[in-house]
C-alpha cells in the first residue's frame, strides 16, 4: 500500500521537465492524438511508439590503406633507431608529425560518420 492506503498498480513515478517550447509541442500532440491526460499520453508515447536505432559501424577498410602507410614509415623509424641505438632530432620529428597525420586520419573518419548519421 502507498502512503495514502490506496493500492496502486503503477507504483514507479518519473519526473520530466519542459521548456515552454517543448511543453507547446507535447501539448499539440496530445491535442492530435485526443488524450485524456498527460499521464496516459505519456505512458502510451513511452510504451507503444516506434523507436529507431541507427547504428553506423566503423569500417576501417576506408582507411586501412593509408595507416598501413604511416605505420610502415614509423616502423622504418624504429628500426633506424634500433640499429643505432641512437635517434635523431629529425627522425623523432618524423615520427610525430606520422602520428598527427595518424589522428587526422582517425579524426577524418570520424566525422565522416557522425555527419553520414544526419
Amino acid at each position: 500500500m502507498s502512503a495514502d492506503g490506496s493500492k496502486r498498480s503503477r507504483n514507479v513515478r518519473k519526473l520530466i521537465s519542459f521548456n515552454a517550447e517543448e511543453w507547446k509541442r507535447v501539448e499539440r500532440r496530445m491535442e492530435i492524438a485526443q488524450a485524456k491526460s498527460w499521464e496516459g499520453f505519456a505512458r502510451d508515447a513511452i510504451l507503444e511508439s516506434e523507436i529507431s536505432v541507427t547504428r553506423n559501424a566503423f569500417d576501417p577498410s576506408t582507411v586501412r590503406a593509408e595507416l598501413s602507410r604511416i605505420g610502415n614509415n614509423i616502423n622504418q623509424i624504429a628500426r633506424q633507431v634500433n640499429v643505432e641505438e641512437v635517434v635523431t632530432f629529425e627522425e623523432m620529428r618524423a615520427a610525430r608529425l606520422l602520428l598527427k597525420e595518424i589522428q587526422a586520419v582517425i579524426n577524418q573518419t570520424v566525422n565522416e560518420a557522425r555527419g553520414s548519421k544526419s
